[in-house]
């Protein structure tokens, strides 16, 4: 066998590298709010499982320049009670995503 290869370019000597498997973290943050179908219920309710996520900059429609982030993320880290008394309860929680996350910038 010849090397470099026949046909190689003798001076391109740099790695290579390829897209391996995503690992990917989002960290959102919370400000707490009890009341029904709010911010605790709602995690409440998904604890433990896999459910979707998008994300968009502002509420106007998905395009290149407001572009929506999907993914899939487990719920299994939430920080129901935070801060001291008087303090206003928020919660800073880092998702696992289960999915790539896919960047759409079509309607």
């Amino acid at each position: 066998m010849l090397y470099p290869p026949q046909g190689s370019n003798k001076l391109d000597t740099a790695h290579k590298f390829v897209k391996g498997l995503e690992a990917s973290t989002i960290t959102l943050d919370f400000l707490n709010d009890t009341a029904a179908s709010n911010v605790l219920a709602t995690l409440q309710a998904a604890w433990g499982t896999t459910v979707p996520l998008t994300l968009k900059q502002t509420s106007a429609v998905i395009s290149a320049t407001n572009p929506e982030y999907q993914t899939t993320v487990l719920v299994n880290n939430t920080t129901d009670i935070n801060g001291a008394v008087g303090d206003i309860s928020t919660q800073s929680i880092t998702f696992t995503c289960n999915s790539p996350i896919v960047v759409d910038v079509t309607q």
